[in-house]
């Protein structure tokens, strides 16, 4: 079981990364109403991935322990202000799923969790026109989620 690859401290840091690379990007830019939206984007993402297979799959594994909530007492969400703790989670978990056998996968799945909330609700414009379907600043805070996942290419 891909659970007992890891201690239970870092159980928990992996799953409080979907939550934190989705509210990172959740909080980047805009209002009440596009951060809700974009959280339950984040909701529908792990839905989707407990379609995997739960017990040797690391995104099936969080994935269904998030949403059973089967880890009492973790905090997996953030304020606004939070956002540098947000980061520092993602590194983390990038960090511990790097020595797993489907790391890989994992810290790619997170980066695809972010692009999804970041396309949830479109930016700027008026009465949608012009409106941009990621807004700079959460392209931004995409590319601090690469570079924390160890995702982005080092040449």
């Amino acid at each position: 079981m891909i659970r007992e690859q890891v201690t239970p401290e870092e159980w928990q840091t992996l799953c409080a990364a979907p939550w934190a690379v989705g509210l990172y990007i959740a909080t980047a830019v805009g209002g009440k109403v596009q951060e809700v939206h974009e959280r339950l984007t984040l909701g529908a993402a792990l839905h989707r991935a407990l379609e995997r297979d739960h017990e040797h799959d690391l995104i099936g594994a969080v994935a269904a322990d998030i949403l059973s909530e089967a880890l009492p007492g973790v905090r997996w969400t953030w304020q606004p202000d939070d956002r540098p703790a947000m980061l520092r989670a993602a590194v983390a978990a990038g960090a511990i799923a790097s020595r797993l056998p489907s790391g890989l996968a994992f810290r790619r799945w997170l980066m695809d969790v972010a692009r999804e909330v970041a396309a949830a609700e479109a930016d700027g414009g008026w009465l949608g026109i012009g409106a941009q379907t990621v807004h700079q600043m959460e392209h931004a805070a995409l590319i601090d989620l690469a570079n924390a996942l160890g995702l982005l290419s080092r040449e």
